[in-house]
């Protein structure tokens, strides 16, 4: 059984000046009970009792004791219990943004998830329990900074976090693939453009403008930088969002379309199948079927 959000979930924060939540949570619930749901903040589990399993909608990951996941933002995501055991694991979402200060900025790239989604870093967490150990005991030590909050706190977690980020860059056997440098760094203001935009018009000429560049420039050095040009970006980002709908909202088809910015349906349709190799009600139901 699938349980439908009609919006990405909401996560309140501990603090006002951390963007991060992180709890200690007890599978308690009915086996089998699936819920679908998606946020902007990265999430990491660590499975201090028992086991649960995890899905993405192309993955599923089953935990135990020791274990650690990493969640994409905005990454479809369920749990679910599946023996008679309670497990008891801890749950951290960051919003890693507010973490880029100048010192991170030329490792942009590598964790904004514009070129890849972070939970491919999860084979890091399977090829090496060093790496799983440590950063489990850092989620424990950060755990104890938020419940505790005494004085100098947002110091301690905000160092915590960023021993997590170099961490996993670290032992990353395939960071070299992903260059470093403020490139992809400025046009931080064209995706936060493009995200505001999903529902409505995207004009490229308003995106040249961000960065001040002419049109046929902005066109060049986008697809030099990104692999892919403007437009297909655009496509993927509305594509991406519409099966975050498909999972969540109790819509049909052509509604969903029209939510992510693509009137013509047979557009829709053709765009979808290019990214996922299924139409949409085949992906909406290929998701209920692992309810």
């Amino acid at each position: 059984m699938i349980h439908v959000n009609e919006r990405a979930e909401p996560i309140r924060y501990q603090s006002t000046l951390l963007a991060i939540k992180i709890i200690e949570v007890k599978n308690n619930w009915e086996p089998g009970l699936l819920r679908w749901h998606y946020h902007e903040e990265l999430e990491f589990i660590c499975v201090k009792k028992g086991s649960v399993v995890f899905y993405t909608d192309a993955q599923s990951y089953r935990l135990h004791k020791g274990d650690v996941l990493l969640i994409g933002s905005n990454q479809l995501h369920a749990n679910q219990r599946f023996d008679c055991d309670e497990a008891v694991y801890l749950v951290m979402h960051v919003k890693l943004p507010p973490f880029f200060e100048p010192a991170i900025t030329p490792y942009y790239s590598y964790f904004s998830e514009q070129l890849r989604p972070l939970s491919e870093l999860n084979v890091i967490f399977r090829q090496q329990d060093a790496v799983k150990r440590r950063v489990g005991q850092i989620m424990r030590r950060i755990l104890k900074e938020m419940q505790a909050q005494t004085d100098g706190f947002e110091i301690a977690v905000s160092l915590h976090v960023k021993q997590i980020l170099l961490t996993l860059y670290r032992n990353d056997a395939l960071r070299a693939d992903v260059s470093k440098g403020p490139v992809l760094y400025a046009l931080r203001p064209v995706f936060q453009y493009v995200d505001r935009q999903l529902s409505g018009k995207i004009d490229m000429k308003e995106a040249c403008k961000l960065l001040n560049m002419s049109y046929n420039y902005f066109s060049k050095h986008f697809k030099e930088v990104m692999g892919t040009s403007f437009i297909e970006y655009v496509n993927l980002r509305r594509i991406r969002m519409a099966e975050r709908h498909l999972a969540t909202k109790t819509a049909s088809i052509h509604e969903v379309a029209r939510m992510v910015g693509l009137e013509n349906i047979t557009h829709f349709y053709r765009l979808f199948q290019r990214y996922n190799g299924c139409t949409p009600k085949q992906y909406a139901t290929r998701l209920k079927r692992r309810g």
